[in-house]
């Protein structure tokens, strides 16, 4: 066999008995002997686990396992599976050992082979078969057998254990997760139904607005447009809102699924909202140190084209020009680092231009 084995299986050994003595007694884990400790472990850890992998694949390499099965097509998955399931037992048996979680979904047989010095024995089972296979010749005895399967069965369970102590509790946390967003999905929700309710016809109407679009929750819609529809003058208030070039984007929210009684109103000042929202678009692409592909969704670009289309066609008024200059603008020349950003609603500006082209 080569030196390379017994060099690894002194080193292995080494790592082994190291990992034995640093868990031996209960470690105090206060201040920097936290710290030291934790280093230690890992260090030892995961030095066992190097190590003895290069101990399986130097003994493996010189036909040391032939012992193991007469098929060679299973023998080497074999042998490194078993190398697998025995370093992973070692380590957490060393970790169970003092650390034990009492509300753990973890199975309890886990922290009892940590604390029956599981870490000690399960590594130890597998070292034998390993050292006798450095010099083995001729057929092999139980000796090697028992103990290298003994090792092969306790850590393929351990691991199960591991596997189904993982899958409980990311289960575990995906529904806590779930009913946390589930709360305060609710709570959100029913903020937005005591913004809506203690709406004053004095209050400005745009604060409302954004509670009327189409993707709203069906009662906080219908709550808002309600709250909107008991003023005297809503139509004329929204139409105040579109025409103020530092509130128009509401207005998107409203005209976007909610029609208005007399739409030839609003299609002029909607047209024209169109080219002071070219206006920002053109400013913001000169101006930003941030731009991303997402930076004009929120826009409400998408929102007025449906609207558009929705209520305003035919109100004589084309449209077209106004979101020809609108397009420019997204094809404003940004600063160079962000000349390879292509922003997501530039497709549904030049989709809704194809639609609408004169023929």
């Amino acid at each position: 066999m080569s030196v390379l084995g017994y060099v690894f299986v002194v080193i292995t050994t080494v790592f082994y008995l190291g990992l034995g003595m640093l868990t031996a007694s209960k470690p105090n884990l206060a201040g920097e002997n936290a710290m030291g400790y934790g280093l230690g472990f890992f260090f030892l850890g995961v030095g066992f686990a190097i190590s003895s992998l290069v101990l399986t694949i130097a003994i493996n390499s010189k036909g040391g396992f032939q012992w193991v099965t007469t098929e060679t097509g299973l023998r080497t998955p074999l042998v490194f599976a078993t190398w697998f399931v025995v370093a992973l037992t070692t380590f957490f048996c060393a970790t169970f050992k003092w650390e034990w979680p009492s509300d753990t979904l973890y199975p309890q047989f886990l922290h009892w082979l940590g604390v029956h010095h599981g870490q000690l024995w399960v590594p130890l089972l597998w070292l034998l078969p390993c050292f006798l296979s450095l010099g083995a010749t001729g057929q092999p005895t139980g000796l090697y057998r028992l103990p290298f399967f003994t090792s092969m069965l306790i850590g393929a369970v351990f691991t199960a254990g591991l596997l189904t102590g993982y899958f409980r509790e990311s289960a575990q946390r995906a529904e806590a997760e779930i009913a946390t967003r589930t709360a305060d999905e609710a709570r959100w929700h029913q903020d937005d139904l005591n913004t809506i309710a203690a709406q004053q016809v004095q209050d400005p109407i745009y604060t409302l607005l954004s509670y009327t679009n189409r993707f709203q929750a069906d009662d906080v819609r219908a709550a808002a447009l309600a709250k909107i529809k008991a003023r005297p003058a809503w139509e004329s208030d929204l139409l105040a809102v579109l025409t103020n070039k530092d509130y128009y984007k509401q207005a998107y929210y409203f005209l976007d699924g909610n029609a208005v009684t007399h739409p030839e109103q609003f299609a002029r000042p909607l047209n024209q909202s169109l080219l002071w929202l070219a206006e920002t678009v053109r400013n913001d692409i000169n101006g930003s140190n941030n731009l991303q592909h997402w930076s004009f969704d929120s826009y409400g670009i998408e929102r007025a084209l449906r609207a558009i289309d929705e209520q305003f066609m035919n109100r004589g008024v084309d449209f077209y020009p106004a979101v020809q200059t609108l397009r420019a603008a997204l094809n404003t020349t940004p600063p160079d680092r962000f000349k390879d950003v292509r922003f997501d609603i530039t497709p549904v500006v030049d989709q809704w231009l194809a639609n609408h082209r004169k023929r």
